[in-house]
């Protein structure tokens, strides 16, 4: 439990947080004009709800078959619970994304009861005091029952702070058709890698698209690149960066060749996250995640793609990162112990729910160690075989890096990708800054 001395310092920090938003944002919007975060913000439900009922407020960003999925759970919860209502709140995931919107909901008392973090935000949230922690919750049979790197990546100071129901790997999507008519094996090596990229890369039609744009996503997609040189951006102690090793800049350099021989989809016509680039024929290789199955099994059912493991150095083994969503709860909630309820009922409870997500709504693994037995038989159809027999089990989890580590790292991405900056000079220049921070945040 937090102390009151210590609430009271948070909500501190919660409203200068809201006074620096609010100055940065100007003017206010006119009627008609509204975002989507303004009509969470200012949603007359929350104030309408009579006394007896509870209304719940999840936030999502999710759309499609998924965001059908949390109406859909939030109906069969109130079968549960007659007296709670789920209501489901969209907002855009650029929104979402974008912190400060977020993190001026809750300043305002009006943040949703439910929201979704990931490794990559979990700290700032904890660290402004938003996130309720759910370790009671968590008893020995139901830890037990969970990945324990999936419950690492929900920890910190040995609090549980969210539940994950996820797990999305990275793996290399391929035009299968392209490559037959150039004779072409997918790659399984850097080298390999670029050899295709040069080979298939046509007017219109670019070797490799990964993530160009600056984003917790673009560090996400190129961290297990950098793994794979057996380097990391913080060492083992947490006092220095890792970027020290001999091998730590041929992750930068070999980029600097791809970039330079104009093999990377430097603009591509829509986010990176989105498997169409491939379907369209924009690229002939695309990095992205477990997340676009469905959709290769559904809409692009008749495009000729494959997917294989990360490429890797020469001599090198194979690495990918974990990702994937997991469900907290607001700590300011009028409601957070009815919304603590909600979310280990449908994460941590029955494998039903969590194995409906990550089979039928998309295809994803589960930390629960129940719901993957359950689920077995899904995970070896189609290209789902290829990430179950090739790539799950090469995983990293995605690490719980300060924000300001990540945007140290993708502001390097950019110098890279934009800036013509040389891989050695890159690599000592990130070192230092990530050394840098840490030392004075040990000071």
């Amino acid at each position: 439990m937090r102390s009151k001395s210590e609430s009271l310092l948070r909500m501190g920090l919660l409203g200068l947080v809201l006074v620096l938003l609010l100055a940065s944002c100007g003017g206010g919007k006119t009627p008609g004009n509204r975002s989507d975060m303004d009509i969470v913000l200012h949603n007359p439900e929350v104030e309408a709800a009579s006394p007896d009922r509870i209304v719940l407020h999840l936030l999502s960003f999710h759309t499609g078959q998924e965001f059908e999925f949390w109406k859909w759970l939030g109906a069969e919860y109130s079968k549960q619970a007659p007296h709670v209502e789920i209501q489901v709140d969209f907002i855009s995931s650029d929104d979402y994304f974008t912190d400060n919107k977020l993190l001026a909901s809750f300043a305002t008392g009006h943040g949703p009861d439910i929201f979704f973090v990931s490794p990559g935000t979990i700290r700032r949230f904890e660290n402004a005091g938003i996130l309720e922690t759910l370790t009671k919750e968590f008893t020995p049979e139901i830890r037990q029952d969970f990945d324990p790197a999936a419950l690492e990546s929900v920890t910190l100071n040995d609090q549980i702070y969210a539940v994950p129901f996820e797990t999305e790997l990275l793996g290399l999507y391929y035009n299968e058709e392209l490559f037959r008519e150039h004779g072409l094996m997918p790659p399984a090596t850097w080298p390999e890698l670029e050899a295709a990229a040069n080979a298939l890369k046509s007017p219109g039609v670019s070797g490799l698209t990964i993530e160009t744009f600056k984003s917790v996503y673009q560090s996400f997609t190129w961290l297990p690149f950098l793994w794979q040189t057996r380097a990391d951006l913080v060492s083992g102690d947490g006092r220095t960066s890792g970027l020290k090793s001999p091998d730590a800049a041929a992750m930068f350099r070999f980029y600097r060749g791809m970039v330079d021989q104009g093999l990377l989809n430097m603009h591509p016509s829509r986010p990176t996250t989105d498997i169409g680039i491939l379907a369209s024929g924009e690229t002939a290789m695309q990095v992205s995640g477990t997340w676009n199955i469905r959709m290769l099994e559904t809409i692009y059912a008749d495009k000729p793609i494959g997917v294989v493991p990360l490429p890797v150095p020469e001599g090198g083994e194979p690495v990918t990162i974990a990702g994937g969503w997991k469900i907290g709860v607001n700590h300011f909630s009028k409601y957070n112990e009815e919304a603590k309820k909600f979310v280990m009922w449908a994460f941590a409870g029955e494998p039903e729910i969590p194995l409906k997500w990550v089979s039928d709504v998309k295809f994803a693994y589960s930390p629960r160690k129940s719901v993957m037995k359950a689920g077995e038989e899904q995970y070896l159809n189609g290209l789902r075989r290829v990430f179950t027999e090739q790539i799950y089990g090469t995983e990293r989890q995605e690490p719980q890096y300060p924000a300001e580590i990540s945007s140290i790292f993708t502001e390097s991405l950019q110098r890279l990708l934009y800036g013509g900056a040389l891989p050695n000079d890159l690599t000592e220049s990130t070192y230092r800054q990530i050394t840098d921070y840490l030392t004075d945040t040990e000071k």
